[in-house]
């Protein structure tokens, strides 16, 4: 019996590139579970080009929570900064370590990796996600800045979802914590999923994402396992050729 080789080849790359990028409906669904959602306020209006104080709020269920800021833009950017988390049942300070991130260092500038935070993304994200900005380096942000001081986290995901957020200990369980942040954007209209901002609280990450630390690029393991199964392949074709000449 005869095989084309094309076919042998293009199939198996076929399966692979339908598992390696998803539908871009399926990579624009956020993980489940939101508190608070911008699309819900701001739906199909256009978001003001100045910063906006927003918040929301949850009850503790837990001594720890993760407290996580997403983003996805399409195709501009989100201006992120000064951000808050206190209890409001019994008054406190500001439970987030930086919160307008001006620990960070003319060095931290265009990494992913602000002082104080760590960070998660969908799988699919890969491009296009967050960095530390600031006043002389605004990166995607050039129509803005810093809401206060120098730094500011500038981000224009375009795959997935990515995140900042931070594990917060200490917290009584059944108080009321009040989150607040400062959110700017172009004046682009708020079209979820393709523009969208929401926040996370829980005593677990979002399902279905991934962290990521200093030093590490955000790159699919598949893009490996296609190299290494590939070669190997057309390593067996050719030994099977090599028999037959």
């Amino acid at each position: 019996m005869k095989f084309d080789l094309r076919a042998l080849i293009m199939c198996p790359l076929v399966v692979i590139a339908a598992g390696l990028f998803p539908s871009r409906a399926v990579a624009q669904n956020p993980p489940p579970g939101a508190i608070y959602d911008l699309a819900t306020t701001y739906a199909g209006t256009n978001f003001p080009n100045t910063y906006q104080s927003l918040s929301t709020n949850f009850v503790a269920d837990a001594t720890s929570e993760y407290v996580s800021f997403a983003f996805r833009e399409v195709p501009a950017y989100f201006e992120f900064d000064d951000a808050s988390v206190a209890d409001t049942t019994h008054p406190g300070p500001n439970l987030l370590s930086d919160p307008g991130f001006e620990s960070d260092t003319p060095g931290n500038v265009l990494t992913n990796f602000p002082v104080g935070w760590q960070r998660w993304i969908q799988p699919v994200d890969t491009s296009a996600i967050g960095v530390v900005a600031a006043t002389g380096s605004l990166y995607g942000c050039g129509y803005g800045g810093p809401h206060a001081g120098t730094y500011f986290w500038c981000d224009g995901s375009v795959e997935g979802y990515d995140a900042l957020y931070q594990q917060l200990s200490g917290l009584t369980i059944g108080d009321t914590y009040h989150v607040s942040w400062f959110l700017g954007d172009t004046g682009e209209v708020i079209n979820n999923p393709n523009i969208d901002m929401l926040v996370y609280a829980g005593d677990q990450l979002p399902v279905n994402t991934v962290t990521i630390g200093p030093g590490a690029v955000p790159e699919p393991s598949t893009l490996v396992m296609l190299g290494t199964g590939m070669t190997g392949f057309i390593t067996a074709i050719r030994a099977r050729r090599s028999r037959k000449a």
